[in-house]
């Protein structure tokens, strides 16, 4: 079918306001992933309702249909093509319910977190979930994607703080499954399987989220350590002295952390180190969250695992503290459009796995650098590459950066931000032949068609 035949088509469906094309399609930024919009076509319907009737249309008329959040993931997650239709929810953005006494927020899927941070304040409690993508970031999104954050080792991942979902499947059947309740065992969870799946199994167009106490005070601290081997001393120092009011635990290697501070004039420490880190705690009793953290850098300083350090005196300082770890597109503004990997390991493997990368990149690909930083807490590591290279030359990072994951046990090609097209050929050094086999199963049963997002995670499909 031609484009202005699916408009035609969709229009009849949700209205014509409702369907973006043409020059309305142009004006728009596909995001962190160029084909976007290469469908040519663009629905954004108002209720779940309509997007029932959407899928219905489109499996009637074998029309694929590729969901939309916010457009930040980094994996091609959103690449349409001739032919099908993106999808945002982006008109489906009411929080429907805050109840703080059962801990649990409802709202449309193309809500963004940022709404949910400011509606769930003056209750004085939030979502665990939370990345500096936050003012884009939709709901759906981060459920879709099983997003993680910077608050992980605190509170987990999308999936360890999502209670429900309303999910609508490829042929248009509603499956409410917006559980409100933290033990509910009446058969199988179903909404862990549209969590992560990335639109693959139906549409996420609800999400019910847990909500936890917000602290009372909050001590951030950036740190330089003289070595990996001392900063994860630190780390567990930390979980020892702080236990659950351990929030972030995050790293950055001296490529990053000297652009970023170079580039936004704030270096905040003098002492050149092997590895820089920030911590921030949370105090939900009696004591003060800085002060604590201060007598914990101390200790640090005596034993010689900190050598360089600064605890934030106000909320200006901390967001200058964390500008230098969520900044990262200073990046792509240094160097131009970058690559970008997020991998996961054993947390004793990560100082020779980034040794391996930086190693291998400057023997094949000497006009590249490098920028490393992550959730040392978790696991879980960002590897910038940049410039970017010719398409050619793509492959051979990519099995730089995954083939050194071969060396160690316990890995992962995707910590967070999900496979869709770009990490599915390495698939397989994460899932087993079973596990993969499964999931193929699983998008049969839900999918016969392969209507919902054809083409990311899965090959042979």
């Amino acid at each position: 079918m031609q484009v202005t035949d699916i408009c035609d088509l969709f229009a009849g469906c949700i209205g014509v306001e409702n369907v973006v094309s043409g020059e309305r399609l142009a004006l728009r930024n596909p995001g962190y992933c160029e084909d976007s919009f290469v469908s040519g076509v663009l629905l954004t319907p108002i209720s779940t309702e309509q997007v029932s009737q959407i899928c219905k249309l489109a499996q009637a008329h074998q029309i694929p249909i590729v969901p939309h959040g916010g457009l930040t993931g980094l994996v091609q997650g959103t690449a349409s093509k001739p032919g099908q239709v993106a999808l945002s929810l982006e008109n489906m953005n009411s929080v429907r319910e805050v109840d703080p006494i059962q801990g649990m927020i409802v709202a449309d899927a193309g809500v963004v977190l940022q709404q949910v941070i400011d509606a769930t304040e003056p209750h004085g409690m939030h979502v665990g979930v939370d990345l500096p993508s936050r003012g884009s970031l939709t709901l759906g999104g981060m459920a879709s994607t099983n997003a993680g954050g910077i608050q992980a080792l605190r509170y987990g991942m999308a999936r360890d703080n999502i209670l429900g979902l309303e999910v609508v499947l490829p042929d248009g059947t509603v499956l409410d499954l917006t559980n409100r309740l933290v033990k509910n065992n009446a058969g199988y969870d179903l909404k862990q399987l549209f969590i992560g799946a990335e639109g693959t199994l139906g549409i996420i167009t609800k999400v019910v989220m847990r909500l936890h106490s917000k602290p009372a005070g909050i001590g951030t601290a950036l740190i330089g350590c003289p070595s990996a081997d001392a900063l994860f001393d630190v780390l567990l120092s930390a979980k020892q002295s702080f236990g659950g009011g351990l929030i972030s635990f995050e790293a950055m290697w001296p490529d990053y952390f000297n652009l970023t501070t170079g580039h936004l004039g704030n270096r905040l420490l003098e002492t050149e180190c092997a590895i820089y880190g920030i911590i921030e705690i949370g105090q939900w009793g009696a004591g003060d969250a800085q002060e604590l953290l201060t007598e914990f850098l101390a200790d640090g300083f005596e034993r010689g695992t900190i050598a360089d350090g600064v605890v934030a005196q106000s909320d200006t300082q901390r967001q200058a503290i964390w500008q230098i770890r969520e900044d990262s597109d200073i990046v792509d503004t240094a160097h131009g459009p970058s690559l970008s990997y997020d991998v996961g390991l054993l947390l004793r493997d990560i100082p020779d796995y980034v040794a391996r990368i930086k190693s291998r990149l400057s023997a094949e690909c000497p006009e590249m650098e490098s920028f490393v930083f992550g959730h040392l807490g978790d696991g879980n590591l960002h590897v910038m590459v940049g410039p970017a290279p010719a398409p050619g030359q793509h492959a051979t990072v990519d099995n730089i950066i995954y083939g050194a994951l071969e060396a160690f046990h316990h890995t992962t090609v995707s910590a967070e931000h999900g496979i869709g097209l770009e990490k599915k050929s390495h698939l397989s050094q994460s899932r087993s032949p079973e596990a993969i086999s499964t999931m193929l199963e699983i998008k049969k049963a839900l999918d016969p068609s392969n209507m919902a997002n054809p083409g990311k995670i899965l090959s042979g499909q």
